[in-house]
């Protein structure tokens, strides 16, 4: 598991390695303990035997005083190893901040297909628009101001079918919101059935937890279906699952389109809404115009958001190459042999006796 520290502007990405440092520190004392006590024993040997040196051994040419060698090599090891290990933590310079991750939430829309979403109660630029396509535009905005975050989209009619399963890709999300159209899950409002799915489908195990969020979409006309509206908002109370609601229509009859459709017309039921999403602990909202949108939007990702803390990161510039470098350059020094010759006093040459001449005598 990768940790990380830092101070200021520098960090480690492995600090752990800095535990090898004593160590190895300690190891190299003790090698040199060790060797101090085996040359000690070896010259009381050469002692005991009486080892018998050539009178003109002393003339030979020394380049090192072996005493003064194992010192200058433990130091400039020692460094090695310690540019080493600090290149192993992978020192960083710290840059700016990164952009925190998407929240680990989950966005739900339970979207309400049967056909009341047809009349045609809005009036956009002078002409009079469809629910279904302020619906499809309401979503579109909800997935453009919601980047990063997972969403699925639940579509119910006569019964309540997956359109899209939980994603994060935004284009596919849209091309699929392209498709939505009144009636193709059938003509009646079974909301109570697009809730329990979306509360069935929360309930499935899932590897990490994450936190879910309801949006429902509909005009409310007429619910039909098994299971009753109020009953399906208690079981997504009963499942912690907040229920946003946001009504899509005319809240009077002063908005009833003047035309033979072959459909009764029905304002939205703002006060079966209202209830179901206040008993889910959430809020209700009225499709009304651009800015009661916006405030569904802001309401939703800030209430919702998961509150959880996020640990900073940023960007980060590899410093590791520095202190490999110095230890690369340590090591060619050492293996030239520098360090021994500038650590150990040189001997003073010893004159060559020079040829005597052969007299007579001789």
């Amino acid at each position: 598991m990768m940790t990380f520290f830092h101070t200021a502007k520098l960090g480690f990405l492995q600090p752990q390695w800095f535990w090898l440092l004593p160590a190895l520190w300690l190891g190299s004392l003790l090698l040199r303990r060790i060797g101090a006590h085996a040359e000690s024993a070896s010259l009381a040997t050469a002692d005991a035997r009486q080892n018998f040196i050539h009178p003109l051994m002393r003339l030979m040419p020394k380049k090192y005083d072996h005493s003064k060698l194992s010192s200058g090599r433990i130091i400039c090891y020692g460094l090695i190893i310690t540019c080493l290990t600090i290149s192993l933590a992978q020192p960083v310079r710290l840059g700016e901040r990164l952009p925190d991750p998407p929240q680990e939430r989950d966005i739900v829309f339970i979207v309400d297909t049967s056909i009341s979403m047809t009349l045609r109660d809005y009036v956009l630029n002078g002409e009079r628009i469809d629910r279904m396509t302020l619906l499809k535009g309401i979503l579109d905005r909800f997935v453009q101001q919601l980047p990063g975050e997972r969403i699925g989209i639940i579509v119910f009619g006569e019964a309540a079918y997956t359109l899209v399963p939980l994603t994060r890709d935004q284009s596919l999300l849209r091309r699929m919101l392209t498709r939505l159209q009144a009636t193709m899950a059938g003509r009646y409002n079974a909301i109570g059935e697009g809730i329990a799915l979306a509360v069935q489908q929360a309930e499935s195990p899932s590897p990490t937890p994450r936190h879910r969020v309801l949006v429902l979409l509909t005009d409310a006309d007429r619910p039909t279906g098994a299971i009753q509206p109020e009953t399906a908002a208690e079981l997504a109370r009963q499942a912690k699952l907040p229920l946003y609601t946001v009504a899509i229509g005319a809240s009077s009859m002063a908005a009833e389109e003047q035309r033979v459709t072959g459909l009764l017309y029905e304002p939205v039921d703002l006060s079966l809404l209202q209830h179901m999403a206040q008993r889910t602990g959430a809020r209700s909202y009225q499709a009304g115009d651009a800015q009661a949108l916006e405030q569904a939007i802001h309401d939703i990702a800030r209430h919702e958001s998961n509150k959880g803390e996020v640990t900073p990161r940023h960007y980060h510039q590899p410093l590791y190459v520095w202190p490999l470098l110095v230890a690369l350059a340590l090591l060619a020094l050492a293996g030239s042999g520098l360090p021994d010759t500038l650590l150990v006093t040189k001997r003073p040459a010893v004159p060559r006796p020079q040829d005597s001449p052969v007299t007579d005598d001789e």
